[in-house]
């Protein structure tokens, strides 16, 4: 593989992985509005709380991740590892309240492939991980 097409498939994940990033933040931030004022009965309410939580969290931190890569920031790789981390857990979560919830089964689909993408972006980017400007 060339250089130049070194560069493009690394740009190309990038375009990808800020897709998933925003793709997962709408969903989280859907789902636990969607949650907000549902009844809940006994130990259920704790998990729902936990994921509106984490749903939340997800939402902001890919949010941010999208930001920072979309401007080759220093530190996105950093923050792509951190938001595989949230939405491996978020996922979790919604995977366990899915069946009280269905919105949460595609959240936590959401959350998966984002994850995915992130932690494809740090394997490809953490050899020159200092290509961006601070």
């Amino acid at each position: 593989m060339t250089i130049a097409a070194s560069n493009h498939s690394i740009a190309q994940h990038r375009f990808e992985c800020i897709q998933a990033c925003l793709d997962c933040a709408r969903m989280c931030n859907t789902c636990g509005d969607d949650m907000i004022g549902m009844s809940h009965e006994g130990g259920e309410a704790n998990l729902m709380t936990r994921c509106i939580r984490l749903c939340r969290d997800c939402s902001d931190i890919c949010l941010l991740a999208a930001q920072w890569m979309g401007r080759t920031s220093a530190f996105a790789v950093q923050l792509c590892a951190l938001c595989a981390e949230i939405c491996e857990v978020c996922a979790g979560v919604c995977e366990q309240h899915a069946p009280h919830h269905a919105l949460c089964g595609e959240c936590a689909a959401a959350c998966r492939r984002c994850a995915e993408l992130c932690h494809k972006m740090v394997m490809e980017t953490v050899p020159s991980s200092s290509g961006g400007t601070a």
